[in-house]
């Protein structure tokens, strides 16, 4: 391409070709592929082999763990293969003979994190029936009803099998804490002809040192996990024989995994021979890929580049040894499925922007600022595609993450893309309170939430501002659930500042949502804003609901009318007071849509319409 030529811009349709991967797992020979991608809004299971074609294997089938956020559809081994379905059901089959698939659990309530039995007759999962959470297990023939294995606390996750089939672990938690806050590994000894859980024991977590993600070693000499150690986080070793435990990584700068908003997380695999661990080590918005020596307790990197963010990570073995499999982006791909063996790493199962250049991909640069009480807080700038153009600096967006615990990564945006493509910059703002920069930072939006965040994505935009990245008199400011929550708060306080907003199912109503939301995050605003009996003004004060009069700015609003965390009434009633005082403002309430879009023909409109809101209020 001519290095004076501008790319072409990225085509909403070419977006909406992209496969949505959501997990990956081996063959247990190392050989062959299992995945979950979203074909059409529908969650499909596929299956490559090492010489033949990707096939589907669910047929019309709507793969989806129904428990809180979700994940955790399915799982695989030599016996068999289950997965989570949307109706709520668990359904069961040989692992490639999509004919076989039946039904093993009514279809009421929901489930999610399937884990066959190492001889495939039982599977072990989390429910949720109404309010109620808990551990069940099941027959894979489905000839008989589900038993309830463990109940009491609040919230279950993880369930995994030893190798002998008659110990199994999870992790459990209750409110008002999240599970990054106070997760529980619990040891759990099974027995009897139909299989019920004789003893329980907590290994480990508590109120601000939680522990997750609890493996068997193949050998079933150990369990592991992950506990949070100081800043960081450690790898801990249980023996159940002699109840030794053993602190194989000692937390050290890195997070060996993400806030565990989903069912199914995945961070660490064991190898083959049960001598060591493959982690995927999480720093600033990248992933690194280890390898630790259970008897040295020393590690050694593994490259996977050009892939700068990874998680699902899975290991099985294959004729020369470990093979491993992962999600993964690069800086300028999406997420696609990588395969690293002893040939070396490769893309396993590509996802590229079809009949898109590299030139027209900006890559994604760190900024480092400084912020409130010379706090440092870090972001990103994802430059205009192309030849850079002297002269006025672009149109920017700055665009703010939701959760609000959670990380824009330091990779491939397919928003950041779409807008970079056609001329303008675009930035993410990793703020105080967000995932992968240590303990001590994320705690930062204690009591905090709607003030550092704010502060923060103020002092962002000064910088860009200061740099020449961003045009000061064309600011665009854009955030979905926790991130429009911020923006809107920026927007009241900064009136002006900002030309047009972007809002997608934003927190307008922190009131409504600490009394309505749903049950993961009941009690999560203990955390962000406080008591809301005892802290009730608190709420009032930081509720961009009651502070409408504040905003003189165009704002583009959608929602889902579906969505269970944020109701979509909180939309419709900053439009309505915004139109009322003829501030330009838009909604679009998408039928069938939860917290996030995912029909194709929505996620269509929702591009076309950013783009005409844009072209409106930028002229």
């Amino acid at each position: 391409m001519d290095n004076n030529t501008t790319p072409s811009p990225i085509q909403i349709e070419t977006l909406n070709q992209l496969k949505r991967f959501n997990d990956v797992r081996l063959t247990p020979d190392g050989c062959g592929l299992f995945w979950i991608e979203s074909i059409n809004g529908r969650g499909s299971l596929a299956h490559l082999d090492a010489d033949g074609p990707s096939q589907i294997l669910s047929g019309e089938y709507d793969l989806r763990g129904n428990v809180g956020y979700g994940g955790g559809e399915f799982d695989v081994n030599t016996a068999g293969l289950v997965f989570a379905e949307s109706s709520g059901s668990l359904f069961s089959s040989t692992p490639l003979e999509s004919a076989s698939i039946h039904r093993i659990t009514p279809p009421w309530g929901g489930a999610a994190a399937p884990a066959l039995s190492p001889h495939g007759d039982w599977v072990l999962y989390v429910y949720q029936q109404e309010e109620t959470n808990g551990l069940a297990i099941c027959r894979t023939h489905g000839l008989t009803w589900p038993v309830q294995l463990a109940l009491g606390a609040d919230f279950y996750m993880q369930p995994t099998w030893h190798p002998s089939g008659d110990m199994i672990a999870w992790v459990e938690w209750n409110h008002p804490d999240m599970p990054w806050f106070a997760g529980r590994v619990k040891l759990g000894k099974l027995g009897g002809m139909q299989l019920r859980l004789l003893e329980e024991n907590w290994l480990d977590g508590e109120a601000g040192a939680p522990a997750g993600q609890p493996r068997f070693s193949p050998d079933g000499k150990w369990l592991s996990y992950i506990r949070r150690e100081g800043d960081w986080d450690s790898l801990v070793l249980y023996n159940p024989k002699n109840h030794q435990r053993r602190v194989l990584l000692p937390g050290a700068e890195g997070h060996l995994a993400q806030p565990a908003w989903v069912q199914g997380m995945r961070s660490y695999a064991w190898s083959s021979d049960s001598h060591s661990i493959y982690y995927l080590l999480y720093f600033h918005g990248a992933t690194s890929l280890w390898q630790v020596n259970l008897h040295s307790g020393k590690s050694k990197p593994i490259a996977i580049d050009p892939v700068c963010w990874a998680e699902q990570l899975d290991c099985a073995a294959d004729e020369n040894g470990d093979v491993l499999a992962f999600l993964g982006s690069t800086a300028r791909t999406p997420k696609q499925i990588w395969r690293l063996d002893a040939h070396g790493l490769t893309c396993a199962v590509p996802n590229q922007l079809a009949g898109v250049s590299m030139e027209a991909i900006s890559l994604p640069q760190e900024i480092r600022f400084k912020s409130t009480g010379d706090s440092e807080v870090y972001g990103i700038y994802y430059p205009p595609a192309g030849p850079e153009q002297p002269g006025t600096p672009a149109v920017l967006i700055l665009d703010i993450h939701g959760g609000p615990t959670g990380i824009d990564p330091l990779c491939f945006s397919n928003e950041a893309a779409f807008f970079t493509s056609r001329g303008y910059a675009y930035a993410r703002i990793n703020y105080r309170g967000s995932s992968g920069f240590g303990y001590q930072y994320q705690a930062a939006l204690k009591h905090s939430w709607g003030i550092v965040d704010v502060e923060d994505t103020l002092h962002f935009t000064e910088e860009l501002v200061r740099r020449g990245l961003a045009d000061p008199k064309r600011l665009v400011i854009k955030g979905s659930s926790a991130g429009g929550f911020t923006a809107l708060n920026v927007l009241i306080q900064k009136p002006g500042l900002f030309k047009a907003a972007i809002c997608s199912y934003a927190v307008g109503d922190l009131v409504d949502d600490a009394q309505h939301t749903h049950k993961f995050e009941k009690f999560y605003h203990r955390f962000l804003t406080g008591n809301f009996d005892k802290d009730y003004q608190r709420f009032v004060d930081r509720s961009p609901i009651f502070h409408i009069d504040g905003i003189q700015d165009p704002v583009a609003l959608f929602h889902g009318n579906s969505d269970r965390v944020v109701a979509p009434s909180q939309s419709m009633q900053i439009y309505e007071q915004l139109t009322q005082r003829g501030i330009p403002c838009t909604l679009k309430i998408y039928e069938g849509e939860g917290h996030g879009f995912r029909k194709p023909e929505n996620v269509a409109d929702y591009y076309q319409s950013m783009l005409d809101f844009l072209q409106e209020h930028l002229r």
